[in-house]
């Protein structure tokens, strides 16, 4: 299965065997069904809030695995910040293609709702936009970093990011280690990132200066 840019990246990060795979806010299934082909965990659920997307999913998944040896799945229509997590579980909880407030609600609830689930939890994000406030979130969460990587998809920036509870690496508020001196990309992406924020500065000029010269200082390090 072809899978996007954004996609594919956060697949190539799911290469330990889990217990479950969730695929939260997951619009077409398409990762999902490109980890039922591996047969990277006993179980892939598929979480959405929307009725009509869901049961189209369930539809489309019932016609792919035909023919096929496939794990378990499960398609559940709930909100994803009210999962409940079975303990002893190894999973890894995959949220894409919402706003970055949105995607940091939904992890500060999850993580609250389900204290005992956390030691084996992992989560790979790829939010669309307010980076900055997402990873102070994650780092409040006391969450670590695993990785992180900058993806260009049809002109426009992402950063994926995986984080865990059990990880080693620490989690900056501006990335540490996905940026690259000699990629032009990343300069452009810097250069977007500092262009938004001076546009907020007429907000909270104290704030948002202080974002501002953290990020020209990402190819510092």
């Amino acid at each position: 299965m072809k899978l996007s840019k954004r996609l594919n990246a956060i697949n190539s990060l799911i290469t330990q065997s889990y217990d479950i795979v969730w695929d939260c806010c997951c619009d077409h299934g398409f990762l999902g069904m490109a980890l039922l082909e591996r047969g990277i965990a006993k179980q892939i659920n598929f979480v959405d809030i929307i009725p009509e997307l869901m049961e189209a999913l369930e539809q489309s998944l019932q016609q792919f695995e035909q023919g096929k040896s496939l794990p378990s799945w499960q398609v559940r229509c709930e909100d994803v910040a009210q999962i409940k997590l079975p303990t002893g579980a190894k999973q890894v909880i995959v949220i894409a293609g919402v706003g970055g407030d949105l995607c940091l609600k939904l992890i500060e609830q999850i993580i609250a709702n389900n204290p005992h689930s956390l030691k084996q939890l992992s989560f790979i994000i790829c939010p669309i936009m307010h980076l900055y406030k997402v990873r102070a979130g994650l780092k409040a969460c006391n969450l670590q970093l695993d990785s992180e990587q900058i993806i260009v998809e049809n002109k426009r920036f992402y950063e994926v990011l995986q984080v865990s509870f059990n990880a080693t690496g620490t989690i900056t508020k501006t990335g540490a280690h996905m940026w690259d001196t000699h990629n032009p990309q990343h300069h452009q992406y810097q250069q977007q990132l500092l262009d938004h924020y001076t546009r907020m500065l007429n907000k909270d000029r104290v704030y948002y200066q202080k974002v501002i010269t953290e990020y020209q200082r990402v190819f510092e390090r």
